[in-house]
């Protein structure tokens, strides 16, 4: 069944208090880009102390040092890293040797790849664990959604683990929830709503509803 990732990119204390209302209704807790520039790994460690039940995901979007980057996330405490796929293969190849190393695994950024199929199959031989479709933040407003990315791979790779991220929120599902998405990432549309834990209970809830029907 399809996974709900909270991206969190705020302050860690507003993290740590979202997490704490929304706990029942999410699988996976990202430890978002801006979190780590302002926190850096102490933000992991914490989460992983206060949250050991979850999966939590290092979204450091890795463009070089792979293994040296990737190691220090899974030092932290993180399950699973970011790569971006315009990273060079060695940078990639290096993360995932660090992954393996760990038991973890290696979430591919496919933000602003030009042939995305093409990428993506390249990715998937290496051994990437998980391709995300991902519109960068700043050109959600020219660009839209990654909904219409997500469609495209699914039906080129029907068996592909997918995952979707940017814009997502409880009105979009509908839109995704048919390509089947391994997981969902969902940040300010919880995090930014006046009662976090609701929008969360709302949006798992009807992935579940989903994955019945």
């Amino acid at each position: 069944m399809t996974k709900l990732q909270l991206a969190l990119d705020g302050e860690l204390n507003d993290a740590l208090a979202i997490l704490e209302s929304v706990d029942p209704y999410i699988d996976i807790a990202e430890v978002g880009t801006p979190l780590v520039f302002r926190e850096g790994a102490a933000a992991l460690r914490q989460i992983r102390r206060m949250r050991p039940h979850l999966r939590l995901v290092a979204d450091l979007k890795i463009m070089d040092a792979g293994e040296a980057e990737a190691q220090i996330a899974f030092s932290a405490g993180a399950d699973a890293v970011t790569v971006m796929a315009l990273a060079s293969d060695a940078t990639i190849l290096g993360a995932l040797k660090a992954a393996r190393a760990r038991r973890g695994q290696v979430m591919i950024d496919m933000m602003q790849v030009a042939e995305p199929i093409e990428r993506a199959r390249q990715l998937l031989d290496f051994g990437c664990d998980l391709l995300c479709l991902h519109t960068a933040h700043d050109m959600q407003a020219a660009q839209g959604s990654p909904f219409g990315q997500l469609a495209e791979l699914r039906e080129a790779m029907p068996d592909a683990p997918l995952a979707i991220a940017g814009g997502v929120k409880p009105a979009t599902l509908e839109e995704i929830l048919p390509w089947r998405p391994q997981v969902i990432v969902v940040g300010s549309a919880i995090t930014g709503a006046a009662d976090p834990r609701r929008v969360a209970q709302r949006i798992q809830e009807r992935i579940r509803e989903y994955g019945r029907d």
